[in-house]
């Protein structure tokens, strides 16, 4: 995907008409090494100027850092000052500021996107999962191979699939409560003929989802002693999916209920 100008302004109108995570995961994709432009002020401390980014509050009272996709946007020819930065350390900046609720980015045409800021983290995160790719070769291959898995007899791909996973993070999908005793529940999933499935995502971008980081292998000794759980689902951030059961990571045939 390209990231010129024309292409973010219309991944932006997307995102905001849509409003949906196909959408917005796309524009974020595109966006972590963009240059975004956000109001600033200059103050003196100890005889040193400081900047400091005020935040808009809104209408119901929340605040919200504002990041601009062009320095040309009419909201910023109001300002004094203002500043620049790749939008995914702009990110990081708002994430350390106590009383942000919201980022919101805008278009040209004042078309936005609102983040709110418990979900900063996963897209911080997708972007560092995006650079890694692009300088590990592993990174990269596991996304293709799952992809590529789709349509075709994909437990000719599950050997590869599991080479290139190595010992790399996977994230577990878990359920929104705890246990009696406060630890995390897996939730599990019925899969084609696999009744008790738990499922990983590559990537943590999914917001409304809550995560459990797991290494590889850490996850298929995981699965090894609790014969209750019949294979693994591996999610890639194109949506597209393979299952490892028992018997294909090594421990004997599921044995499914009719």
């Amino acid at each position: 995907m390209t990231t010129d100008d024309n292409d973010i302004e219309k991944l932006v109108e997307i995102a905001a008409q849509e409003n949906s995570q196909v959408a917005r995961q796309r524009l974020f994709q595109a966006m972590h090494l963009v240059e975004v432009f956000f109001p600033c002020t200059m103050d003196e401390h100890d005889g040193k100027k400081v900047r400091s980014t005020p935040l808009a509050r809104l209408t119901d009272g929340t605040h919200a850092m504002m990041l601009f996709t062009s320095k040309s946007h009419p909201h910023l020819s109001e300002q004094e000052h203002f500043a620049g930065g790749a939008f995914k350390d702009a990110l990081a900046a708002a994430l350390k500021m106590p009383e942000l609720d919201w980022a919101i980015l805008s278009n040209r045409a004042s078309q936005w996107v609102a983040i709110p800021k418990q979900e900063i983290p996963a897209i911080l995160d997708a972007s560092n999962s995006l650079v890694a790719s692009k300088t590990d070769p592993a990174a990269e291959t596991v996304e293709d191979l799952i992809t590529r898995a789709v349509g075709t007899e994909s437990e000719e791909l599950l050997l590869p699939i599991g080479s290139a996973l190595g010992d790399r993070e996977l994230f577990l999908e878990l359920a929104a409560g705890e246990s009696e005793d406060g630890q995390p529940i897996m939730k599990t999933f019925q899969v084609e003929r696999l009744r008790h499935v738990v499922r990983t995502y590559t990537t943590r971008i999914r917001p409304r989802i809550r995560y459990g980081g797991i290494r590889w292998e850490g996850l298929k000794e995981m699965i090894r002693v609790a014969p209750e759980i019949s294979g693994v689902q591996i999610v890639n951030d194109a949506d597209d999916w393979v299952v490892f059961d028992r018997e294909s990571l090594g421990f004997g045939a599921s044995e499914e209920p009719e």
